[in-house]
């Protein structure tokens, strides 16, 4: 990434974080006699961020081709019951707040160097979607892949020195798990209550394979049809299933 990129990826890392802040001081003390508890419901939106479908008409399902991205912090959970103090913050829900206020915008960014688009936000990740460009389908996986290397690397690593700075917090790590596949166009939910969504085999696999430490791990598929020389000399280390995630899956590295 150029220096304009890393400094717009910062700003908008900044940004949440300061809203957070912000709203935190008018609603955290309704919070403090709940701490034990979290909501992890994903934020809902009316009007579609799917690329390539802007609308989506319910009695119309479409199918296209998707390269997913599931980007998700490790020991959330852990993070929330935390009891040591930080500078300004004074309970592990607060922290998680603040956390995620600055993360999730400064991925959304990243993606966006790359077009890719968030379709959800998965309470402490969020939902990546690629278009495959039908023409160069390859160049859709390179893209795809560079988005989720500067997600756990660049961009991580901004955020950190964020929250490092402004309240002393240790850093965060994060996973990346990347699949491609057909998948259904649609919506769900009620009528008065429903959003655009995208069903496939892509973003299940790339959910289950997002669970890795700063690394980003491909399905099988997608490694299959991978370009030989997308960024450079790459290697695939196959993963071992676990109860976790039956998908079989490759950690990518370089060199």
């Amino acid at each position: 990434m150029n220096e304009s990129q890393i400094k717009a990826i910062k700003q908008a890392a900044v940004d949440g974080l300061n809203k957070a802040v912000k709203n935190w001081k008018k609603v955290g003390h309704q919070f403090r006699a709940m701490l034990d508890s979290v909501s992890n419901e994903s934020f809902q939106v009316n009007a579609s961020n799917i690329p390539g479908h802007p609308f989506v008409n319910e009695n119309e399902p479409k199918v296209d081709d998707f390269v997913a991205l599931v980007v998700d912090m490790r020991k959330s959970s852990e993070r929330l019951k935390t009891i040591q103090k930080f500078v300004g913050i004074e309970s592990g829900f607060q922290r998680i707040y603040y956390e995620t206020s600055a993360l999730l915008p400064a991925l959304a960014q990243t993606a966006l160097y790359n077009d890719g688009h968030v379709t959800e936000y998965l309470g402490d990740g969020l939902l990546i979607l690629f278009q495959v460009d039908q023409d160069s389908p390859k160049k859709t996986y390179s893209e795809a892949y560079l988005a989720a290397q500067a997600c756990v690397t660049t961009s991580r690593q901004l955020v950190n020195e964020l929250l490092s700075e402004r309240f002393g917090l240790p850093e965060l790590h994060i996973g990346a798990g990347l699949a491609t596949s057909k998948a259904l166009v649609t919506m769900v939910g009620i009528p008065t209550n429903s959003q655009a969504k995208v069903i496939g085999q892509c973003v299940w696999e790339a959910s289950k394979l997002s669970d890795g430490y700063n690394l980003v791990h491909v399905a099988a598929g997608l490694k299959e049809i991978w370009p030989q020389s997308p960024t450079g000399n790459l290697r695939f280390q196959k993963l071992t299933k676990s109860s976790k995630h039956d998908v079989e899956g490759f950690k990518v590295s370089n060199g």
